[in-house]
């Protein structure tokens, strides 16, 4: 009788994680979910995945597990954050509903997948699972982009925009939230790699040849060919701040990361040499990297306008400090609001994440979410110093790929993409789950 009923509780569990692995191969495809019916479409599909979970739970098909437990304040916080929003609406504090509800909605949506991370990935299997359908969806972003840039692609049918023939944006509306999604799939890559590095030097020339070849021959080989197509793409979309940030948390995760592993192998300062040497330097300079640091060296208070509606955006945070314009509302205060000064450019974004979930959240909002954000980043560093090289590759995956977007946030607006929040979202939970004791090998449902 046990073993009878345990067939329907794997087969449940595993047909809810492929239902969710389906709603992440499906995010980024309609601009990258960035239109109001996407959107909603992308919310309800994660709040229908969390509501067979909970059926499941009370089924006793899925169960509470160590990794909820250690995460229920990050995952309250985020809880908070919404339920702060639907206070916006409710005490009239937003001065643009029907923008704060669909936030609302996404929120939901999103704190439904940091949940259902955290109950289903409970083993080695899901984890690389998972993990390889999010660099899946890079490389397919990145190859996608990468051909209808070279190929003089103009417009996709389906697509309500124009395809620059200077830059790649794949799916995306933008290039530098194509760069964004980038970033956290390359940080992710690069962490599974990580975890199949040698941890100690060939002994013999033999024990060295035979190593090369089994590389040749492996799945480390092929995912490291994703991740030059993935700088590829990223070089492509010439974006200042892309490029700036992920290799930037490259060079300083990394080195993070080998001193909290204590693992300064010859394996792997090799690697991130090759990272930086091969993908920045050959591979860049043949898809055109002098484009983005001459974009760089160009940069200037001046000649850019970001500073003025960052000034602006500032005002305006500290005119509704602790609660905020409304969630999303960015657009409606800074132009019909007067906060758009005469010397600003009109935008629909603060280009500045910080100072638009400050503006709109307030500093209630904002706190909730930042404490989300930071005990997660804590949980990513933390699982550096296990025994497991899982775990700690996919610690450093989700610090680097956190991190490279906390970077850009200065300059853009990624957590207000969809799909780039939500695989934001999925590198908190993530974090989450490198820091854990152990994991089977397979779900026990």
């Amino acid at each position: 009788m046990p073993q009878a009923s345990a067939a329907p509780v794997h087969w449940a569990s595993t047909a809810l994680f492929n239902y969710f692995l389906a709603v992440l191969v499906w995010a980024p495809l309609p601009l990258a979910s960035n239109r109001d019916w996407s959107t909603i479409l992308l919310a309800c599909l994660l709040l229908a995945g969390l509501v067979v979970a909970a059926a499941l739970l009370a089924l006793g098909h899925l169960r509470i597990n160590p990794r909820l437990r250690r995460a229920w304040p990050a995952l309250a916080a985020l809880a908070g954050a919404q339920a702060w929003v639907g206070m916006q609406l409710f005490l009239g504090i937003s001065l643009a509903p029907g923008a704060t509800a669909l936030a609302l909605l996404l929120g939901l949506g999103l704190t439904s997948a940091f949940l259902l991370v955290l109950l289903l990935v409970d083993s080695r299997h899901r984890i690389h699972t998972l993990t390889a359908v999010m660099v899946a969806c890079g490389v397919f972003q990145a190859f996608f982009a990468s051909a209808a840039m070279l190929g003089d692609l103009q417009q996709i049918a389906f697509l309500d925009k124009q395809f620059s023939r200077s830059r790649a944006t794949g799916t995306f509306v933008n290039r530098n939230h194509l760069a964004g999604f980038l970033e956290m799939n390359l940080a992710v890559g690069i962490g599974m790699l990580v975890t199949q590095l040698h941890r100690y030097p060939a002994t013999s020339g033999r024990e060295f040849m035979r190593r090369a070849i089994n590389t040749l021959l492996s799945r480390k080989f092929r995912l490291r060919l994703y991740l030059v197509i993935m700088v590829i793409g990223l070089v492509l979309t010439r974006s200042r701040m892309g490029n700036s940030a992920f290799f930037s948390s490259l060079l300083v995760c990394g080195v993070l990361g080998m001193v909290l592993q204590g693992r300064v192998t010859r394996s792997l300062v090799l690697f991130f040499v090759s990272l930086l040497l091969i993908d920045l330097y050959i591979v860049g300079n043949w898809f055109g990297i002098d484009e983005v640091i001459e974009r760089l060296q160009a940069t200037s208070l001046a000649n850019e306008k970001r500073d003025e509606v960052a000034r602006d955006s500032l005002v305006m945070w500290r005119d509704h400090f602790w609660c905020g314009t409304g969630a999303d509302t960015f657009y409606q205060a800074y132009v019909h609001g007067g906060y758009m000064a005469p010397d600003s450019l009109q935008y629909h974004h603060a280009h500045n994440d910080y100072l638009e979930i400050g503006s709109g959240f307030g500093f209630i909002g904002f706190s909730l979410l930042g404490f989300t954000v930071i005990t997660s980043l804590w949980q990513a560093i933390r699982a550096q110093q296990s025994k497991s090289r899982l775990q700690q590759g996919l610690g450093l995956g989700c610090l680097m790929g956190i991190t490279s977007l906390l970077i850009h946030s200065f300059t853009d607006f990624n957590l207000h993409i969809p799909v780039n929040s939500l695989w934001f979202s999925l590198l908190l939970a993530l974090a989450w789950v490198a820091n854990v004791q152990s994991f089977p090998a397979h779900s026990n449902g």
